[in-house]
């Protein structure tokens, strides 16, 4: 599905749909099988006349299998995306945005060039990598509390000490 991404903002655009998680390719390259979620996505346009910025707003949500960072077992996770993107129409121009944002000196908002042919599930499947946590883990991993302490061995230095007590 691919838009005019400022045709779209500026015509108050709205696209909505499922995607199995299997088919976002990028997204599940480094995760464990099956993948078989689905992602609920909608992408809408804004246009602030006064300013002249194009909006889009994207979010989505659904899960994913990630490996546990702790107990190194499967488990689903929640992924969900709520952005706004303002479109520039350079990369000279998002290039300015990122260094104005770097010096503290812009706002604190993601910028993107207007493409006249974005990917739209592509453009979800960035957002949602960009929310997939680097280490995931459980809150509680199964088993925490039931795995027994190793049994404690004496020291070998314990022994150095009867030597002096003679």
């Amino acid at each position: 599905m691919v838009i005019d991404a400022t045709g779209f903002a500026r015509a108050g655009g709205a696209l909505d749909g499922r995607v199995l998680t299997a088919q976002l390719t990028r997204l599940c390259q480094d995760l464990p099988e099956p993948q078989d979620g689905e992602i609920r996505w909608q992408v809408r346009g804004r246009f602030d006349a006064p300013s002249g910025q194009s909006w889009l707003d994207v979010e989505a949500d659904g899960p994913v299998r990630v490996m546990c960072q702790r107990c190194l077992g499967a488990f689903s996770l929640t992924l969900r995306v709520s952005s706004t993107l303002g479109l520039v129409e350079t990369q000279a121009q998002l290039e300015a945005m990122d260094a104005l944002e770097a010096e503290g000196q812009g706002p604190e908002i993601e910028y993107l060039v207007a493409d006249p042919r974005l990917d739209v599930l592509g453009l979800v499947e960035d957002e949602l990598i960009l929310v997939l946590p680097y280490a995931p883990r459980h809150e509680v991993c199964p088993g925490d509390g039931d795995v027994p302490e190793p049994p404690r061995r004496p020291s070998p230095f314990a022994v150095l000490g009867r030597f002096g007590k003679d």
